[in-house]
């Protein structure tokens, strides 16, 4: 499920980093992980959280979160992870699928 505009510019309405109602209704319904899994998988495998509507760059709210609450973590190192990945295969094989990707934009 994808919101109405993309990270990039505007700002997600269903981005978990939101933290709006839409975001939540969207992760009750698995469409998407929370913002605390999306953490989680940084901080499991190092790779990053891309824009569910954009795969190919960086979510900028995951970015944001970063930058004002987990300096500890690089978003410079490590691959972007796959929403439809994750969405279709589960989180292992996202993990996994990333693992083996070269290198991601930002």
């Amino acid at each position: 499920m994808k919101g109405s505009t993309e990270c990039r510019s505007a700002g997600c309405v269903t981005c978990p980093f939101s933290f709006s109602e839409e975001a939540e209704i969207v992760q009750n319904y698995g469409c998407l992980p929370s913002a605390y899994d999306i953490m989680q998988m940084k901080e499991k495998s190092g790779h990053n959280w891309a824009c569910h509507g954009n795969e190919t760059v960086l979510c900028q709210g995951f970015a944001d979160h970063i930058k004002q609450y987990r300096s500890d973590l690089d978003i410079n190192k490590g691959n972007l992870i796959s929403y439809e990945i994750w969405y279709q295969k589960g989180e292992e094989e996202a993990l996994l699928q990333v693992a083996n990707t070269k290198s991601s934009k930002r």
